[in-house]
C-alpha cells in the first residue's frame, strides 16, 4: 500500500446505528479459481490521428453548457493511461463458447511503488449508445489521490459496435458477439479481465504492481449487469473481492462477498425499495437530493462526448437540470469503506434511508427537498431545490433538478452569516464523523459552502 494512501475509516467511524450483529468478520476474499483468463496485448499505440475513445489524454475538449468542463489531469497526479486488447473465448450456460476481442483502458500510477494495492474494474455504461466511464468521471480525483488503479472494460456489444464505427482503424476488429446473444458473453469477459489484472496472459498491463484487491464497479445499466453477474456468475468465478452497485435496484442474492449499493434520489421510486435490509455483507446508502446523472459527472463526460461526436445536442428539460448535491463525495467514502471491509473486516456504517409519506410519495420539506437519507451540506443547509427528477427530453428523467431559492427565502433561512456558517460546519462534521464523507471531501464541501455571500450579511 502506498504511503500516501492510508485507510481512513476504522471502527471508530462506524455510525452509532450499526449493531454488533452487522459488523461481521473478515469477509471472504476472491480465491484463485480455475478459469479462463483474457490474453492481453498492447498497449495500443496513440498517434495524432488515433487515441482511446473519450481518452483523458485526448485532444482539447469544446465548451459546454451548464458550467466549465472538468478534466482529469493525469499528469498532475503522475498517472498514465494505456489501452489494451483482450482476447479469448467467453463461456455462457445458454450461449456456449463465444470468441471475443475487446479492449480495456487502464489508468494507473506511473510508478508501481505508488500503487495502493486496489484495482477498480468498471463495467463501462452503454445507455447512451457508447462507452461512458461514469464512475471514473465521478471519482477520478479520488482514484488518483489514493494511488488506485482504475480499469474500464468494454463488455457489451452496443459499446463495441460504437467503437468500431467511431475509429475503424483502431477498433475495427473488436467483437463481443451481437444482439442475438443479448450480451451473454459479457459476464465471462468480465471475469477473464479481472483475472488478467492479477495473473495476465500475454502482456502484463500492470507490471510490478501486485494487485491485492479487485473491486467491481459500475453505474446504472452496468450496475444492473453487475448485480446479475454477482448472483449468477460470481459464486463460481470468484474473480473479484467486492462490489459497488451504483444507481440500480436489481435484486441481489445473499453472499459472503462485500456489496455496497449506492443510490441517488432519482433511483428510489418506491418506499418499498428503501426497505432493502442491510446485512453482514451488504450495505445500502441513499443520498438525498442527488440525481442519477448530476452536475459533476455531466461537466466531466459531456465535453468528451461533444469532442467525439461533434454536433451533439444537450437534453432540453422542463426544469433546470443537474442536481448540485455532490454524490461523488459519498461514492468516494463508499470506495474507502469497501477496501477496509475487504482488507480488515471493518463493515461500513449503516445509513438512514429516504423518507416517504406513502408507498410512492416522497416526504419533502416546504421547499420540495426530500427528507431522510444521507444528507450532505448542499442539501441539508439548502440554498436551492435539488430534486432527483425532471421531465422533458427522454433522458431528462435521470438528470434531476436544480432551482436556486429566491432572495426572500434565503433571507428568511439565513438572516446572519454566523448562523449559516454554524449550520454548515455542524452538517459537514456530522457527515464526516458518521463516515459518509471523507476528510478531503469534507474540507472541500465546507470550503465551497462557506464561500457563499449575500448582500444582507
Amino acid at each position: 500500500m502506498s504511503p500516501r494512501s492510508p485507510r481512513r475509516f476504522g471502527a471508530l467511524l462506524l455510525a452509532p446505528t450499526v449493531s454488533l450483529g452487522l459488523l461481521g468478520a473478515v469477509p471472504a476474499r476472491a480465491e484463485p479459481v480455475d478459469g479462463a483468463t483474457a490474453t492481453v496485448s498492447g498497449p495500443v499505440p496513440v498517434t495524432a490521428d488515433s487515441y482511446p475513445f473519450m481518452s483523458a489524454d485526448g485532444p482539447e475538449v469544446p465548451p459546454i453548457q451548464e458550467g466549465d468542463p472538468i478534466e482529469a489531469d493525469l499528469a498532475a497526479h503522475d498517472y498514465v493511461e494505456e489501452e489494451f486488447l483482450l482476447e479469448g473465448t467467453a463461456e455462457h450456460p445458454d450461449a456456449g463458447p463465444v470468441p471475443y476481442l475487446t479492449r480495456m483502458v487502464v489508468r494507473r500510477p506511473a510508478r508501481a511503488d505508488d500503487f495502493s494495492g486496489a484495482a477498480f474494474l468498471e463495467w463501462n455504461n452503454v445507455s447512451f449508445g457508447q462507452d461512458i466511464e461514469i464512475d471514473w468521471f465521478l471519482s477520478h480525483e479520488y482514484f488518483m489521490d489514493e494511488g488506485h488503479v482504475w480499469v474500464g472494460l468494454s463488455a457489451q456489444w452496443v459499446g463495441v459496435d460504437a467503437l468500431r464505427a467511431w475509429d475503424p482503424g483502431r477498433y475495427g476488429d473488436l467483437t463481443v458477439g451481437g444482439p442475438e446473444l443479448s450480451d451473454a458473453p459479457a459476464f465471462d469477459i468480465y471475469s477473464q479481465t479481472a483475472r488478467a489484472l492479477r495473473a495476465p496472459l500475454g502482456v502484463d498491463p500492470l507490471p510490478g504492481f501486485g494487485v491485492d484487491t479487485v473491486v467491481a464497479t459500475g453505474h446504472s445499466q452496468s450496475a444492473g449487469y453487475l448485480a446479475e453477474y454477482h448472483n449468477r456468475f460470481h459464486p463460481d468465478h470468484e474473480a473479484v473481492d467486492a462490489f459497488v452497485i451504483h444507481g440500480a435496484s436489481t435484486a441481489l442474492d445473499e453472499s459472503t462477498t462485500p456489496v455496497m449499493r449506492l443510490i441517488a434520489e432519482t433511483d428510489v421510486r418506491f418506499r418499498a425499495q428503501s426497505r432493502e435490509p442491510d446485512s453482514e455483507h451488504f450495505r445500502r446508502w441513499e443520498v438525498a437530493g442527488t440525481a442519477h446523472v448530476g452536475h459533476t459527472e455531466y461537466r466531466t463526460f459531456a465535453p468528451l462526448i461533444a469532442r467525439e461526436n461533434p454536433g451533439t445536442e444537450p437534453q432540453r428539460c422542463d426544469r433546470p437540470p443537474y442536481s448540485r448535491v455532490p454524490f461523488h463525495y459519498v461514492l468516494n467514502a463508499a470506495y474507502d469503506h469497501v477496501i477496509d471491509w475487504v482488507e480488515g473486516g471493518t463493515a461500513p456504517p449503516v445509513a438512514p434511508r429516504l423518507e416517504w409519506d406513502d408507498a410512492t410519495t416522497a416526504n419533502r420539506d416546504e421547499h420540495g427537498n426530500q427528507l431522510g437519507g444521507i444528507r450532505l451540506v448542499e442539501h441539508e443547509v439548502a440554498t436551492a431545490l435539488n430534486h432527483g427528477d425532471n421531465t422533458g427530453d427522454p433522458f431528462c428523467v435521470l438528470l434531476g433538478t436544480h432551482v436556486p431559492f429566491e432572495e426572500e427565502t434565503l433571507r428568511e433561512l439565513y438572516p446572519r452569516r454566523g448562523g449559516y456558517a454554524a449550520q454548515v460546519l455542524q452538517t459537514v462534521n456530522e457527515a464526516r464523523r458518521e463516515g459518509y464523507i471523507r476528510h478531503e471531501d469534507a474540507h472541500e464541501s465546507r470550503r465551497s459552502a462557506l464561500e457563499a455571500s449575500y448582500p444582507w450579511w
